[in-house]
């Protein structure tokens, strides 16, 4: 993205801090369901800022308006609006980097801790809801609360792809297979529902080759 050595450094620092709230949350709540606990990202802000933590990390005060918009905005729907543009740049960043790290996550990590309560053969014999198949296939943003099954979840991850600010993830993911990966994870038991994966995935790869087409 060819940005200086600063901003470089700057981004490693929210990288590093955007989910220091998870800790507490899990320790409080026992869970990282921010809809039935508390948003991760407004604690993280409140530990790092309210009693002065962040000084522990970086002694110039002049970034912390940057870090502060980038945590609070880094699991949000969508950007708030009204940001600097430098803000901009780097809640634009968190949010990127922190969907391709959770294609790591799909590709690797053990179902149970990817998706509350659910195995992999509970995944195998799950459906996908029509909603949430007709908005992936449209290329749309899946919002959570409208998923209905353990695979519409799964579906919703996979969608983080419609969301990328800059292409760098986009390139990251077609480059490590996530794609492929997350999907051929599973043997579907159901032919609707493996017909449905195989339509997913190669609209998934398509609308990533289509991007980096377009930033070429």
């Amino acid at each position: 993205m060819l940005l200086n050595n600063e901003d470089i450094e700057l981004a490693k620092l929210i990288a590093l801090l955007h989910d220091i709230g998870r800790f507490e949350q899990l320790k409080i709540y026992n869970s990282y369901i921010d809809s039935e606990t508390i948003d991760h990202a407004i604690l993280g802000n409140e530990i790092l800022f309210k009693n002065n933590l962040i000084r522990n990390f970086i002694k110039d005060n002049q970034y912390d308006d940057i870090i502060s918009k980038s945590i609070l905005n880094h699991n949000r729907l969508s950007i708030e609006s009204n940001l600097r543009d430098r803000e901009l740049l780097h809640v634009k960043i968190i949010r990127d980097a922190d969907k391709t790290d959770n294609f790591r996550v799909q590709a690797t990590d053990e179902f149970e801790n990817i998706i509350d309560d659910a195995n992999k053969e509970i995944l195998e014999n799950d459906v996908i809801t029509e909603k949430i198949f007709n908005d992936f296939m449209n290329s749309k943003i899946i919002i959570k609360k409208e998923c209905k099954t353990y695979l519409d979840f799964l579906i919703c991850y996979i969608a983080f792809i419609f969301d990328f600010n800059f292409t760098s993830g986009l390139e990251y993911i077609k480059e490590m297979d996530y794609i492929n990966k997350i999907v051929n994870r599973l043997d579907y038991k159901r032919v609707e529902t493996k017909q449905r994966m195989d339509k997913i995935k190669e609209h998934a790869i398509k609308y990533i080759d289509s991007r980096l087409r377009e930033h070429n």
